[in-house]
């Protein structure tokens, strides 16, 4: 039992120090510091999602963009393209949108959203030529 109540102070602690020290900002920052890590692109990701989650699509866009930039056929990939177009059209920013999309339809044939992807970038090339 002493266990752990220490575990969860320490880790109570760690969150307390964490959260004073560092925004939440610089966690995209921290994976841009070492891109070779296994879990800078799980990362990448995620703050891109909380940023989508928080309807703050600019922010969602950078950690998409660095995600597909720095590690372009990584597992989050297809998904990132996806969520990076949507952010993109929210931002009003037509090129990268289309070119997300345009990129999840030729990179991905078989994916299991291509659907969505094909009829999202020909309603953006009709609406925003």
């Amino acid at each position: 039992m002493k266990k752990i109540i220490f575990v969860l102070l320490l880790l109570y602690g760690g969150y307390y120090y964490a959260s004073r020290r560092y925004e939440f900002h610089d966690t995209l920052a921290f994976a841009k510091r070492h891109p070779q890590a296994k879990w800078a692109p799980a990362v990448d990701y995620y703050v891109g999602l909380i940023y989508y989650q928080r309807s703050d699509y600019a922010g969602a866009q950078e950690a998409f963009t660095q995600l597909l930039t720095d590690h372009p056929t990584a597992t989050y990939a297809p998904k990132a393209l996806l969520r990076l177009g949507d952010a993109a059209e929210n931002n009003h920013d037509w090129e990268t949108a289309k070119s997300a999309l345009g990129r999840y339809v030729e990179e991905y044939p078989d994916g299991k959203e291509i659907e969505l992807a094909r009829k999202r970038l020909e309603i953006l090339k009709y609406q925003h030529p």
